[in-house]
């Protein structure tokens, strides 16, 4: 949950310069800060249109924009991952392939899952690189379990104690993003059991994993 303060006025020209110039980029793209190559990461669908819900409703300014990438060892698996996944998505949506996936165990079937030990020795890093007209601003996120069946039912176990514990004068009912109804409740929350967030000036080091999740976001 990143909160940022509104665009000043004036700024909007900059704040699309600083888009064309610097964020909008290809799906495979190579990243200076990470020095890796980025591919394409299937949740940022559903993640892309969250933190955008959340500018327009925190009002972070006109210029706001928010893509997610995923690392790559090099150019060709970049291009892998990218083709295995879309290709993955679309075997999924008929019945007579997806029995196929599940024949073979590609993919689990419905109810099924890993094991304690895969999802105990799971893990997961994001980095975050925020353009601002005041200069660049870094962020990391980091998981000590497997993102789907750990770090996720800790999210949702922390968010629902959120939600019935912590409310003060400021909470509004409805249906919001979480950086807007929990917001830093949350956040401390979450780091109280052992998840990381981190922002600073400078770029914070990666972590030494294959498949880090390479997250761009620009105010």
């Amino acid at each position: 949950m990143w909160r940022s303060a509104p665009v000043p006025r004036g700024t909007a020209s900059r704040e699309a310069n600083l888009s064309g110039k610097r964020f909008q980029r290809w799906v495979i793209h190579y990243d200076d800060t990470l020095k890796r190559w980025q591919t394409f990461w299937i949740m940022s669908m559903v993640n892309s249109q969250t933190a955008l819900w959340a500018g327009r409703t925190l009002n972070y300014g006109p210029g706001f924009s928010y893509s997610e990438s995923m690392s790559a060892r090099s150019l060709i698996h970049a291009i892998g991952i990218a083709v295995g996944l879309l290709y993955g998505l679309v075997l999924m949506m008929f019945g007579f392939t997806r029995n196929i996936l599940y024949a073979f165990k590609i993919v689990p079937r419905p109810g099924e899952g890993p094991s304690e030990e895969f999802t105990r020795r799971g893990f997961f890093s994001l980095h975050l690189e925020a353009f601002t007209p005041s200069g660049v601003v870094y962020g990391k996120v980091a998981g000590t379990s497997d993102p789907g069946y750990g770090e996720t039912i800790t999210y949702m176990g922390e968010s629902a104690l959120c939600l019935a514990f912590d409310r003060d004068e400021t909470f509004k009912p409805g249906v919001y993003p979480p950086s807007v109804i929990m917001g830093t409740a949350l956040l401390r929350r979450l780091r109280n059991k052992g998840c990381q967030f981190d922002i600073g000036r400078a770029p914070i080091p990666a972590v030494g994993i294959e498949s880090d999740q390479g997250s761009k976001k620009e105010q």
